[in-house]
């Protein structure tokens, strides 16, 4: 995302805390998979992780049904986000910083305060 995208978005202070998620295993070839898909459109997030035959995905979990057969309840299991500029790892109640409203966009201090100068919001 550009800085200029970045500036006409609204951010506050934040520390978001470890979430929780459903994982599965996507073999190569089925990655179209409506459960999937389904589950994945809820929150809009997921993380893909290569491995031998497909990938092993998460899926940040809010709640709701899901295969129990399928998918693994992970407690806790969404223990990260990224900065959306420079893709810096942001620990679980790490300070940073979040949009109030629209697309949701995490920035870590170090980028927020390169975009919008210090001690701005």
């Amino acid at each position: 995302m550009e800085d200029a995208e970045l500036r006409r978005l609204s951010f506050m202070e934040s520390r978001i805390p470890r979430l929780d998620a459903l994982e599965v295993f996507v073999p190569t070839g089925a990655e179209d998979d409506e459960a999937l898909s389904e589950l994945m459109g809820r929150t809009g997030f997921s993380r893909w992780f290569p491995v031998e035959g497909g990938h092993r995905v998460q899926i940040l979990f809010e709640g709701g049904q899901y295969d129990r057969n399928r998918f693994v309840f992970v407690e806790g299991g969404w223990d990260h986000e990224h900065c959306r500029r420079c893709q810096r790892t942001i620990e679980p109640m790490t300070l940073c910083w979040v949009t109030e409203g629209g697309p949701f966009v995490v920035l870590c201090i170090d980028c927020h305060t390169s975009v919008f100068g210090l001690g701005a919001a």
